[in-house]
């Protein structure tokens, strides 16, 4: 059953990412075909979580990239981390969303929202959207 939920994973991965794909087809068919419910959950959350992680820290090495060769100033710098600092957490309540959710969690690790900060905001947003599918779909949630 592991390598079966692989593909799952994968797909929650990617979808974290920029790139479009979406892990909730492919969780509600993983569903529909009788898997686990809770080993849906455990495993699509991990891949998206996984993928938001890659995604800040690309945006912590965008900033190192945009520093070092296109001559970021200082001041542009803090005035992203200024703005970070007042409205970017928060703005990650927003992260389990689709379209804007992928782009917030690149645009916190270049402006260098704290990692546990982002971890609980992001992570608690996007394994709540897995859950309410489950619920929305009349999974429920009794193995």
């Amino acid at each position: 059953m592991a390598t079966e939920l692989l593909f799952l994973g994968i797909a929650a991965f990617l979808a974290a990412t920029l790139i479009p794909v979406s892990s909730e087809i492919v969780f509600t068919g993983y569903l529909a075909l009788g898997y686990s419910k809770s080993a849906c959950l455990i495993v699509a959350s991990l891949g998206n979580c996984l993928g938001t992680t890659v995604n800040y820290f690309i945006g912590v090495a965008g900033l190192f990239a945009a520093r070092k060769y296109l001559g970021l100033a200082p001041s542009t710098e803090a005035k992203l981390q200024t703005l970070s600092q007042r409205y970017g957490a928060w703005a990650l309540l927003l992260a389990w969303m689709p379209v804007i959710g992928d782009p917030l969690t690149l645009i916190a690790g270049a402006a260098r929202v704290r990692w546990w900060t982002f971890a609980l905001f992001v992570f608690s947003g996007r394994i709540a959207r897995y859950l309410l599918i489950l619920f929305v779909f009349k999974a429920g949630f009794s193995d």
